[in-house]
């Protein structure tokens, strides 16, 4: 019983490492909008959105074995990501809708939004095939009805 207790707290521990992962991504992500690569290159961020929210999803929920360890992170990546997206007291953005001096900042914003929810899609329906693999080779998948 103390061992099961023990799980069960390592497992929420776990799980909040996980949404506190997904918080620096999002923050991380979202302060490298506007940057631009040598050669005016500019969607570092959108790429590190999907290749960060890709793995941690993934390694989340393999790691764990649960769909609720894929989904933590991208929760914690979606919570920074839309309180940046608020206007600050002052009327500073991080994430802007309009900019003409600048509409590329505009776009990978957007990019970074989408491509980083899509991301977060991929890492559960990993985590999901990796579940159903499992089951299936323990022979306890549900089966279909005909």
């Amino acid at each position: 019983m103390a061992t099961q207790r023990s799980e069960r707290w390592l497992l929420l521990i776990t799980y909040l490492v996980l949404a506190v992962i997904g918080v620096v991504l999002g923050v991380i992500d979202s302060f490298l909008v506007p940057l631009r690569l040598p050669g005016g290159l500019e969607g570092l961020a959108a790429v590190l959105a999907v290749v960060g929210n890709v793995a941690a999803a993934s390694f989340g929920g393999l790691a764990t074995r649960t769909l609720t360890g894929a989904v933590m992170p991208i929760v914690g990546w979606f919570v920074a990501v839309g309180a940046l997206l608020l206007v600050a007291p002052g009327g500073d953005v991080v994430f802007v809708g309009k900019l003409p001096a600048d509409p590329g900042v505009v776009v990978v914003g957007n990019a970074v939004l989408f491509l980083g929810i899509l991301a977060g899609a991929v890492g559960l329906f990993v985590t999901f095939r990796a579940i159903k693999s499992d089951y299936t080779k323990r022979g306890n998948a549900p089966t279909p009805q005909t």
